[in-house]
């Protein structure tokens, strides 16, 4: 488990962690918002506190040794120094593990479901295989083994990494230039969607921007989803009005076999904080604890 330090330091290299997002890859971050923390506009969020997080730092020590009891390998001491590379002093990597009597790395990972992971083949998520591709390189390591639990079926599996030189290429020259042409130069990415845009744009200007070919046809096909969706939430509110007359002070609806279909209950009782008759009789509190809004931007699509 990294500590405070250890994750600040790391915002001044590209790590394993990182590698995915830097290839598109990652689901949880794009490039943008790896720049915005690489030039420390932008906090990285702490997850520290998250189950998931606390389950993978916990669970570590014990996928090691159920790795080690399953493979027949052993390992060396656990070390949380951070490795650098030899040329390309940007590269850096946090490694869980070192093999003994080999020049490997062990990669320990948790995972709800075994999504994506294969089954008797060696298949591992794009997403972690970027992550061992850069600590192979950082650290000159010929393999890098992968284990992995899986808590939905308490079932361990381990994965091979062979060092792959041209892989190993392709992501250097990805991650050389994301460091030199975006986080050194101060040069945001292109926005990859809109929580970017709103991240790296905090302004508007009063000039349009010319649509392509491909953004005519996506604003279009917003307009017809956005017209579905309207016409669904007319349908859901014609079947909720035909089946909630029906039931008039009934608390369900069975079938013929007498299977529950659907409940209209009564909730329990709530509380609401009364703002309107607050701010009146208490205006200067009110005025005290009122902060302005931030302004928001809001895409409208014209000719809905």
């Amino acid at each position: 488990m990294l500590n405070a330090q250890q994750l600040l330091d790391r915002l001044n290299y590209i790590t394993g962690s990182d590698a995915a997002v830097i290839c598109g890859l990652s689901p949880f971050k794009t490039k943008a918002s790896l720049w915005l923390e690489k030039t420390k506009r932008q906090e990285q969020e702490d997850i520290s506190n998250a189950n998931y997080i606390k389950f993978g730092n916990y669970m570590e020590e014990g996928v090691a040794k159920w790795f080690e009891a399953e493979s027949g390998k052993k390992l060396c001491e656990k070390s949380d120094s951070l490795l650098i590379h030899p040329e390309h002093k940007w590269m850096a990597g946090n490694i869980d593990f070192r093999l003994k009597f080999e020049n490997a790395i062990l990669e320990c990972k948790t995972a709800l479901t075994a999504d994506g992971w294969g089954d008797g083949e060696n298949i591992i998520p794009p997403a972690y295989l970027m992550q061992v591709a850069h600590y192979c390189a950082v650290g000159g390591f010929d393999k890098a083994y992968i284990a992995v639990v899986f808590s939905m079926t308490r079932e361990m599996r381990w994965y091979e990494y062979e060092r792959n030189m041209e892989l190993e290429s392709k992501l250097i020259n990805l991650e050389k230039d994301f460091w030199f042409n975006h986080v050194l130069a101060d040069v945001a990415p292109e926005p990859q969607n809109e929580e970017d845009v709103l991240a790296l744009y905090k302004t508007t200007t009063e000039t349009p921007a010319i649509a392509s070919e491909e953004v005519v046809e996506k604003v279009y096909e917003l307009k017809d989803i956005k017209k579905q969706k309207k016409e669904m939430e007319f349908k859901e509110k014609e079947c909720r009005d035909k089946i909630t007359s029906f039931m008039k002070d009934c608390s369900a609806i069975v079938d013929a076999s007498g299977n529950i279909l659907v409940t209209y209950k009564m909730t329990a009782a709530g509380e609401r904080f009364d703002v309107k008759s607050f701010s009146a009789e208490n205006p200067v509190i009110y005025k005290e604890y009122t902060k302005p809004s931030q302004p928001q931007r809001r895409l409208l699509v014209k000719g809905e």
